[in-house]
């Protein structure tokens, strides 16, 4: 709907799973099926030389099964785009999430349902997070720059004695220089320090407190010939307040390459390293990898599908040695335009983890169908 400058975009997705193990346990397996209801609301207003923006995404989750694990999520963002000259711009961004990891995933995986330790409702978390960015330079300049720094608050709401561990604060900086060789080809470097800083100590008494330094050198392209894509490639280091805690350095990369050999089918290759923090009250660090592979094909003007086929590396390092997990996770996915409003959706998804450690291996199967309306 657009009326007097302003745009407004709605949406609502109803969905109906079927999950062979809602805990991705490696014993007790337990199935469920779980009703979706996803809205989605964004609202822009287009001043001269600015774009505003407001935008909600909610999802809400009912198990037939089990409703201690009934969820209901908030994402909120706000951002105000705007144009400083013939060539540079600024964008402000402050975004607040309440969100909630499903028993049996992130601090809790590998924790047994039938385990007095396993939470007794899924762990919830807000988010809070500003972000400024500064860019000079447009697509007809040879160079350009872009300057940007963030602060983000993650806090766990409940299930202290698990979570409140892993309340902290982030923050970055970030500058990036790009040279344009080609129209649409370019050389960019990133450097990113980030700040990370914990609420409360660890019971052994390490401190996690962190800095991290970041950097990627790259190509970018759009559109040349069939392909669009970015390969960057650098390295990233991780240095502890606490001398007990060695630093730690590790190479990083980004790859996003999209093939597409027709308009209406299309590949994409990704991969993607990276440090995250620990999941674990042992752990310092996690060295994650992900590699994936998808083809999406248009049957028709009203059918599409999408078949996508990923595996994901996580070395979880500790104080004493580090573990080694990866997951296969494969899907299949069907859409159905019926109608400019109406968007019917069917797929399945299966999904694995095979660790050292035997409570984490688990072998999870979803089916689903669901609808998205357009309003």
């Amino acid at each position: 709907m657009h009326r007097g400058g302003f745009t407004l975009e709605s949406s609502l997705g109803i969905e109906a799973l079927n999950d062979s193990n809602i805990f991705q346990s490696s014993t007790d397996v337990q199935y469920s099926q779980i009703w979706k209801l996803a809205p989605r609301l964004r609202l822009r207003f287009e001043p001269a030389r600015s774009r505003l923006e407001f935008r909600y995404k909610g999802d809400y989750g009912w198990y037939d099964k089990s409703s201690d694990d009934d969820y209901a999520d908030h994402a909120l963002q706000a951002g105000a785009y705007l144009l400083l000259g013939e060539r540079s711009g600024l964008d402000l961004v402050a975004s607040y999430d309440e969100a909630h990891e499903n028993r049996g995933t992130g601090l809790s995986a590998g924790i047994e349902p039938a385990s007095g330790a396993f939470p007794q409702s899924p762990d919830r978390y807000t988010t809070g997070q500003f972000l400024g960015r500064y860019t000079y330079g447009v697509s007809h300049t040879r160079a350009f720059i872009s300057l940007e720094a963030s602060t983000d608050k993650i806090a766990y709401q409940n299930n202290p004695a698990l979570t409140q561990p892993f309340d902290r604060d982030e923050s970055y900086g970030q500058a990036t220089f790009g040279v344009r060789v080609r129209p649409k080809t370019s050389l960019e470097l990133s450097v990113q320090a980030l700040d990370i800083t914990y609420d409360h100590p660890r019971a052994s008494g390490l401190n996690l407190d962190s800095r991290e330094y970041r950097y990627l050198l790259g190509v970018v392209w759009e559109a040349t010939g069939a392909t669009t894509g970015s390969v960057r490639v650098g390295g990233v280091t991780k240095r502890f307040d606490d001398p007990a805690l060695p630093d730690y350095s590790a190479p990083n990369w980004e790859v996003a390459i999209r093939w597409s050999p027709r308009t209406y089918s299309h590949f994409t290759l990704s991969t993607k390293r990276y440090l995250a923090e620990p999941v674990d009250l042992a752990g310092d660090a996690t060295d994650s990898a992900v590699y994936s592979l998808s083809w999406s094909h248009g049957w028709s003007s009203r059918l599409e599908s999408r078949l996508a086929l990923s595996r994901l590396y996580w070395t979880y390092r500790f104080v004493t040695g580090e573990r080694r997990d990866r997951s296969p996770l494969y899907s299949l996915a069907l859409t159905y335009k019926m109608r400019w409003w109406l968007r019917w959706e069917a797929g399945v998804d299966f999904n694995a983890r095979d660790s050292p450690a035997a409570s984490y291996n688990y072998k999870e199967n979803i089916a689903r169908l669901g609808a998205r309306i357009t309003y």
